[in-house]
């Protein structure tokens, strides 16, 4: 067994195992990043509309609100996850769904912080690194997982692909197992990570395959528990739910297996936006002012009606 798991270490190191394929096309050039801490009011491009939008973040790079990593007592502190949708993508900083969210139940009388966890290009991929390097710190009471918009899309590699291919050292944990090229092989193929050029006319797979997807999602109700706060699954909702649907069935049944609420207004946008612009015309996948007001308006009614507001 020994001279197995040697010959099989040397084998892998020696071959160069993985292997990046020859024009391999990631939907980002790494798999982790933030955005630039200590920005006040910058000022960000928004290809799509051809304007720009103002953006403050923090000495850790989340958007406004700008709190402390120490929650002050007597206050609630609700945490926000989620991609460039939660980041509000295209709107300045005290319009995005989190600010309003705060804005809206501090003027209902209660007491309360948001943390804006959305990073633009997010999936629960680098979600969960993001939370085991940054957003614990912050101490929240309530954690709404709003990672769905992303972990959808289809490409060419998975996210957990793209960390093997690349070894990307953000991710590879430096234990003696995870330096090990067997170890890291056997892992793959347990997982279904693809390490190789699919051939041409295969099927994309998501950035988080539904497997994976529902493995997060415990981990995350499990990194909740352990600061306890309690988990809220978010069904970010886009002006048609189009190719989040499977995504979004995972998200009902996981609230359902682990008991934790869930929140989706994809139905209620659905039916507003055919009467109201709530989205860019230009950029049909990020809302608008008005239209992140809508969100954080349904947010703060489901959470006060809850009991996780009070």
């Amino acid at each position: 067994m020994v001279l197995l798991f040697v010959g099989a270490e040397s084998w892998l190191r020696g071959s160069g195992w993985p292997k990046l394929p020859p024009g391999a096309v990631f939907i980002h050039n790494t798999v982790y990043w933030v955005e630039p801490p200590n920005l006040t009011l910058e000022a960000v491009k928004h290809n799509e509309t051809g304007g720009s939008f103002r953006v403050s973040t923090d000495q850790n790079g989340l958007r406004t609100p700008l709190h402390t990593e120490q929650k002050p007592a007597g206050t609630v502190r609700l945490m926000t996850l989620g991609c460039s949708t939660t980041f509000g993508w295209g709107v300045d900083d005290a319009e995005s769904y989190p600010a309003r969210l705060e804005t809206i139940l501090n003027e209902g009388g209660h007491s309360v912080e948001v943390i804006n966890g959305g990073q633009p290009g997010y999936t629960s991929f680098q979600g969960l690194h993001l939370w085991d390097t940054v957003l614990s710190r912050y101490e929240p009471d309530v954690v709404l997982f709003g990672y769905l918009v992303q972990d959808s899309r289809e490409v060419a590699y998975s996210d957990r692909s793209q960390q093997l291919l690349q070894q990307d050292n953000e991710f590879i944990k430096q234990s003696l197992l995870h330096r090990l090229k067997s170890y890291l092989w056997l892992k793959a193929r347990i997982d279904g990570v693809r390490t190789e050029q699919k051939e041409v006319g295969s099927p994309d797979t998501f950035r988080t395959p539904m497997s994976e997807y529902v493995e997060n999602i415990r981990a995350f109700k499990a990194r909740a528990d352990a600061v306890g706060a309690q988990l809220v699954l978010f069904g970010y909702p886009l002006e048609r739910s189009g190719y989040t649907e499977g995504h979004r069935a995972i998200l009902h049944a996981a609230a359902a297996e682990l008991e934790v609420p869930v929140y989706d207004p994809q139905p209620e946008m659905e039916r507003r936006t055919a009467s109201e612009p709530l989205y860019f015309p230009q950029d049909r996948g990020h809302a608008n002012a008005a239209g992140n007001d809508v969100i954080a308006q349904g947010v703060a009614q489901f959470l006060v009606a809850s009991g996780l507001v009070k």
